[in-house]
């Protein structure tokens, strides 16, 4: 009995040693993927930038020689008028947006969570437009939009409204709109999908009580439901406002940027002197996606520090 108690409690000891210990094994092999994957499309992408931000790259003799030029790319931003209108541009992009992003896809999550007819179908369709590649909306609304055929001018001029009927790619002071509602449309599926699952991890209990203690449906959602959604909508917002900030293959498709720059974004910008304009020069393209980089952060940082303040109060 001694022996048996003895052996019994050796083996404790070693049971509890061996349960502790990390199947190392199993966790490297299913995070080395991931690791190669991440480092090689997003760290080295990252600081393969960087680098080049500070050099000049440029063919000589059949070959690609880089020059170091220290902050020579970061001061030409100064002097680029077109740099000047693809930050207006985005910038005005990144607040007109998600502001009407997050507004558009509040309501519609609080018409699906309270069962409106058909809110199946609703739910459905206006999920659908983020499942489309953002190539092909580009081509669609581009034909939608042309002046001499497109289905909404035909449609303004076959109901007396020929007024109304403008060459909304062609102008300078309605293309950038145009893009903003174009890239609205095809993403403001997520932001709904997004507020309605938070809607729905609200829990029934609390909206029961308010409606027992005598709130009608718009108090409820106001002063109980809204507060709730409030760290889903700070994600959501985030989320949006860096889409926006970045927004690439929309605009490349609609209007590339045109005409005149009128709708130029500092993503296509970038495109367009890296690669578009065979200047051959990844120095100074690669110092405006590091300053735009910078931008971003500043940017999310001060609407999360924003947003927490608006959730703690």
């Amino acid at each position: 009995m001694t022996a048996q108690s003895d052996a019994l409690a050796r083996a404790q000891p070693l049971a509890k040693r061996r349960a502790s210990r990390k199947p190392w094994g199993a966790i490297i092999l299913f995070l080395t993927p991931a690791l190669v994957f991440y480092t090689v499309f997003i760290l080295y992408p990252i600081a393969a930038t960087f680098f080049y931000s500070f050099h000049n790259i440029a063919p000589y003799q059949g070959k690609i020689v880089l020059t170091f030029v220290g902050l020579d790319n970061f001061v030409k931003l100064f002097e680029d008028d077109i740099f000047y209108t693809a930050v207006q541009n985005t910038l005005t992009w990144g607040i007109v947006g998600p502001i009407l992003e997050m507004l558009t896809a509040t309501v519609l999550a609080f018409f699906v969570y309270f069962k409106v007819p058909l809110h199946r179908f609703f739910r459905v369709a206006w999920f659908t437009p983020i499942l489309v590649s953002g190539v092909i909306i580009g081509l669609v609304f581009r034909w939608i939009f042309n002046y001499d055929w497109g289905l909404l001018d035909v449609g303004l001029r076959a109901i007396g409204l020929d007024q109304f009927a403008l060459n909304w790619l062609g102008r300078r002071d309605t293309p950038l709109w145009v893009v903003i509602f174009v890239h609205y449309w095809a993403t403001f599926g997520y932001s709904f999908v997004l507020l309605l699952a938070g809607l729905s991890a609200i829990p029934t209990d609390l909206i029961e009580a308010a409606y027992i203690d005598g709130a009608s449906r718009a108090q409820a959602i106001w002063r109980v439901m809204l507060p709730l959604l409030r760290p889903t909508a700070v994600t959501v917002l985030i989320l949006s406002f860096m889409g926006k900030m970045n927004a690439f293959h929309v605009v490349w498709v609609l209007t590339n940027g045109g005409p005149m720059h009128f709708s130029e974004t500092v993503a296509t910008y970038v495109q367009k002197r890296a690669f578009g304009w065979s200047s051959f020069d990844l120095g100074y393209p690669s110092a405006i996606a590091v300053i735009w980089f910078g931008v971003t952060i500043i940017g999310v940082t001060l609407i999360t520090r924003w947003l927490r303040k608006q959730v703690e109060i």
